[in-house]
């Protein structure tokens, strides 16, 4: 796929995307989600990969739909097309995330809107910038979330606060957004890039099979209830405890608390 809309790199096990139309303020156009799709894709596909992080190019994480594809060529399109571009741009994405086996982490620079916010939301883990703004406007512009923001919101920040978001479609800024619990942690603008190696790194560092069962088995117990989460649990650490990952895990830690000094 010729990638047009996203900038994409490698540093060490992390792959970092970005949304790269900052004139646009890196609002997605028709290709820009199905381009995302593949990237994601190739990183799950790749075994040096151990994280993904998504972020912005520019002063803007992404600002949602864009404008000129979305609202105005977008006009003459049927019911059953839209359907299908959201089925094979949003869809895809949000599922392709949920069941990627590597985390992800949103590093959100700036504006988050619409689309743009629920990517972040779908995403593992989320950093902000001081300089970040969310907002969730999909009922002022007369459309329904996409992205599975009415999947994810509600689990995130409880139902009460997502109606808010939804129906208000008020901006909030990145301290507010963390209270809310839409971002795990806020740093300075100019931290941004470097707190998020940072986090990236710790994660790449870490067994790279127990993380991904960690992260499926989260997501099973979104949707089961305990005992069928305790059975997940006890055929998880079955396959854990009899790795060579694990093995090896224990002998690190083991080689380190030997050659820590005496108390």
């Amino acid at each position: 796929m010729n990638i047009t809309d996203l900038h994409h790199e490698r540093r060490g096990a992390v792959a970092w995307i970005g949304f790269n139309r900052p004139a646009r303020r890196n609002a997605l156009g028709d290709t820009t989600t199905r381009q995302l799709v593949h990237l994601c894709a190739d990183a799950e596909r790749d075994p040096a990969v151990k994280v993904v992080v998504i972020t912005g190019q520019g002063e803007a994480f992404c600002a949602g739909g864009d404008i000129q594809d979305t609202f105005q060529r977008g006009a003459a399109m049927s019911e059953a097309q839209w359907s299908e571009r959201i089925r094979q741009g949003p869809n895809a994405l949000a599922l392709g995330i949920q069941t990627m086996r590597k985390p992800v982490i949103a590093s959100v620079n700036g504006l988050a809107v619409g689309g743009g916010a629920t990517i972040a939301l779908a995403c593992d883990l989320r950093i902000a910038s001081d300089r970040a703004r969310f907002r969730f406007p999909f009922a002022q512009l007369g459309i329904t979330p996409e992205f599975g923001c009415s999947y994810w919101l509600q689990r995130v920040v409880g139902a009460g606060r997502a109606m808010e978001l939804l129906l208000l479609g008020e901006f909030i800024d990145a301290a507010t957004a963390q209270q809310h619990g839409l971002v795990n942690r806020v740093v300075d603008h100019a931290s941004l890039d470097s707190a998020t190696q940072q986090w990236a790194s710790q994660l790449a560092a870490l067994p790279s099979q127990a993380v991904a069962r960690l992260k499926q088995l989260m997501h099973f117990a979104r949707h089961h209830d305990l005992p069928a989460t305790l059975e997940q649990e006890a055929l998880a650490l079955g396959q854990c405890f009899t790795s060579a990952e694990h093995r090896a895990a224990v002998a690190r830690f083991l080689d380190r608390k030997g050659s820590a000094p005496a108390a």
